[in-house]
């Protein structure tokens, strides 16, 4: 008998920020469901820029408003042009609202390592991955 594991939502926290907003139109949206964000400013949130730190995933979203998970276990989208995580590593945002395996940084940056969270389950098939926040 196949026994389906679903890490998802396990050991959960949430935040509420701010979306940030690009000529007058918010930077995310109900579209952006489920995507990786990352902080904008001081309690605000976007998809970040490409090899930027996660926050965590979207979860709501409403009038500027926005819900993410940033505590417990995630499933993000992985960014199939760039290098996919393995179990053990830690993963960096795309800009776009996926993931990708965090590069090797010679010297950590003052503030401390880019990669956030660790990897504990990779699809391939469906391109998704399971981050321990």
């Amino acid at each position: 008998m196949t026994r389906t594991i679903d890490n998802h939502g396990i050991g959960a926290l949430y935040g509420t920020f701010a979306v940030t907003a690009t000529g007058g139109a918010y930077d995310l949206d109900s579209d952006h469901i489920g995507d990786a964000v990352s902080l904008a400013g001081s309690n605000q949130i976007n998809h970040g820029t490409d090899g930027g730190q996660l926050l965590g995933r979207l979860e709501y979203v409403a009038g500027g408003l926005a819900t993410a998970q940033i505590r417990g276990v995630a499933r993000f989208k992985i960014n199939t042009g760039k290098t996919a995580p393995s179990v053990g590593n830690g993963v960096v945002v795309d800009g776009a609202g996926k993931v990708y395996q965090a590069p090797a940084v010679s010297g950590d940056p003052a503030g401390g390592n880019i990669a956030r969270g660790t990897v504990i389950a990779v699809d391939l098939v469906t391109h998704t991955c399971d981050v321990l926040l």
